[in-house]
């Protein structure tokens, strides 16, 4: 169960970039959370990658959509950017 953990770790630092003790701190807060354990004080205002990796994989986001080109999460910016200009014309 060990070697699984560990290989997880592995493979979730490799795809994403992140470093191992990130990766770590990811696959035990995810743990944590499913558990329903609460986390410690260190492991949330902690600013090592541990601790952000642990609080990336405890709060979980309810409502998360891919990002694509068919369906982008986030506004183009072009109404901001005409709207900002349209204030400096004043």
């Amino acid at each position: 169960m060990k070697d699984l953990y560990n290989e997880k770790i592995k493979v979730l630092a490799e795809r994403n970039g992140w470093s191992l003790p990130h990766a770590k701190g990811y696959v035990d807060g995810e743990t944590s959370r499913r558990r329903g354990m609460a986390p410690s004080v260190y492991a949330q205002v902690g600013i090592d990658d541990y601790c952000l990796g642990f609080r990336a994989g405890y709060y979980v986001r309810k409502n998360q959509t891919p990002l694509s080109p068919s369906n982008p999460a986030a506004p183009s910016g072009t109404a901001q950017n005409d709207a900002s200009k349209g204030a400096r014309d004043r």
